[in-house]
């Protein structure tokens, strides 16, 4: 039963700075925003705050409105795509009490831009599963309908082993037309899926995640119209924790971000877009934002395509399980990977996880996720940027405009190198920077002639580092530089 439902006008703290701004204000709880759509007009946002569920809707200039939803029994609003009509259609979970972890029901919402429930609905968890988790994604098939990807656990919390995929086809409102609990397949670490989305010109849908397969590797997985399991293909050479797609970039092969295991002994994690083809087999990949021996770099919902030549991906710094303030890392990549700026976002003593990005109407991007300032303080923070923010880390000068002839230069170097690139007209080439123990730091794919490539390597540690260079896929070039 619903106690009561606030709704207020938010105009806190908007920065505004040119097309960029970002919000940010006190938490009422511990917030955690992983989830929204853009209706062509504003954003949603959704989240939870402390116990309650959380609803955003905010405009191309940072005016916006919220919403909070208090029970007697936790709730959150975890994903979300847009209706023809603007509305947004949102699943969550709720249930249980406020003392413990158990969601009992999946929680279906259609909401309008004034925060207003359309249209709600309640799936209790089926017999013998304890509880529904926060692993929700959702995408419409090419009939219109929505369809929904979840999970339930086997165990109470917090022994929750996440335990099988669950998939919904719903209409526009909320109903549940058919259903389906996949419990079969899927390794003694239970399934965990990170992602959905429709194959195009087919009534299928693809499913990523870690499911289907007793090695516990993550696999794609195929659906049909009647969702039943139509094949599956699982990813060994990614072996990754996270696995998201935003973008189907042809018929044969979709973009899927992703990144290494948080606990990896070699300290080799690194967080990248792929494209992969639909079997799971390796195409290509844009490595970035590699990390320290102290942080890893890691990324969740990181992907937002807006046009084939704007695609935003985010990822962050993390140094563990405290309080220390990190960096928040964007990129602006185009549908062949190639990187088209940087940008980092840094909020003074704040401690950022973005969870969720997102497109806006005029080409920009949200982003937003967990922040916490201090040890008692929590934050909710949405930035917006635009293209025009981001900076590219990296220039090709035409042969003819200098005139050094050795290969790399300066050597040492302090802040920009530069690798003189002796090709032919329009020769596919690939520029790699690593340490000396393998660990890339740098990848760079392009077409060029004879040029000079400008690096900016000054956030790299002292150190000795190998770069190598690739023409049309032979090793034709390749030595060291120190970084002082």
């Amino acid at each position: 039963m619903i106690k009561f439902l606030i709704l207020t006008l938010c105009l806190l703290s908007v920065r505004l700075q040119a097309q960029q701004w970002m919000i940010e204000y006190p938490a009422e709880g511990e917030a955690l925003l992983m989830g929204g759509c853009c209706n062509g007009d504003g954003n949603y946002v959704f989240g939870v705050d402390g116990t309650d569920a959380y609803a955003m809707y905010i405009d191309v200039d940072g005016d916006y409105v919220t919403n909070r939803f208090c029970y007697d029994y936790k709730s959150e609003l975890c994903s979300a795509v847009s209706l023809d009509n603007g509305n947004a259609f949102v699943v969550g979970i709720k249930g249980g009490t406020l003392d413990n972890q158990v969601y009992d029901s999946l929680w279906i919402v259609v909401m309008n831009s004034d925060l207003d429930v359309v249209e709600e609905h309640s799936y209790p968890v089926e017999t013998p599963y304890k509880t529904w988790t926060n692993d929700i994604y959702l995408d419409f098939n090419n009939a219109g309908d929505v369809i929904v990807l979840a999970d339930v656990s086997e165990k109470d919390y917090p022994l929750v082993t996440n335990g099988v995929y669950v998939v919904l086809r719903c209409d526009v409102d909320g109903n549940v037309l058919d259903s389906q609990y996949f419990p079969d397949g899927h390794g003694p670490g239970g399934a965990r899926p990170t992602g959905i989305i429709r194959v195009p010109d087919s009534d299928m849908m693809m499913l990523l995640g870690k499911a289907f397969y007793a090695s516990g590797v993550h696999s794609i997985a195929y659906i049909d119209g009647d969702l039943n399991l139509v094949a599956t293909y699982p990813i060994p050479w990614m072996e990754r924790v996270w696995n998201y797609t935003d973008y189907w970039k042809d018929d044969g092969h979709f973009l899927m971000a992703s990144q290494t295991s948080i606990y990896n002994n070699d300290d080799s994690y690194y967080a990248a877009v792929f494209e992969v083809d639909t079997e799971g087999h390796y195409v290509d990949t844009l490595v970035y934002d590699r990390a320290d021996t102290a942080d890893y770099t890691a990324q969740f919902g990181s992907m937002a395509y807006f046009n084939d030549e704007t695609i935003y991906i985010t990822t962050y710094w993390e140094s563990g399980l405290n309080e220390v303030p990190n960096d928040v890392v964007m990129l602006l990549m185009d549908r062949n990977l190639n990187l088209l700026g940087v940008k980092k976002l840094v909020c003074d003593n704040v401690k950022i996880r973005p969870l969720h990005c997102q497109v806006t109407p005029d080409g920009g991007c949200l982003v937003y996720g967990k922040s916490k300032k201090g040890a008692d303080v929590n934050l909710i923070i949405v930035w917006k940027l635009m293209p025009c923010d981001f900076v590219m880390p990296w220039t090709l000068t035409e042969m003819a405009e200098v005139s050094q002839t050795t290969d790399v230069y300066p050597n040492p170097v302090s802040d920009y190198l530069n690798i003189v690139l002796q090709c032919n007209d329009n020769q596919n080439v690939r520029v790699g920077i690593s340490d000396v123990w393998g660990r890339k730091y740098f990848e760079r794919k392009f077409h060029s002639c004879d040029s000079v490539l400008r690096i900016d390597v000054s956030t790299l540690d002292s150190g000795v580092y190998v770069y190598e260079v690739e023409k049309d896929g032979m090793n034709s070039m390749k030595g060291k530089f120190e970084k002082y």
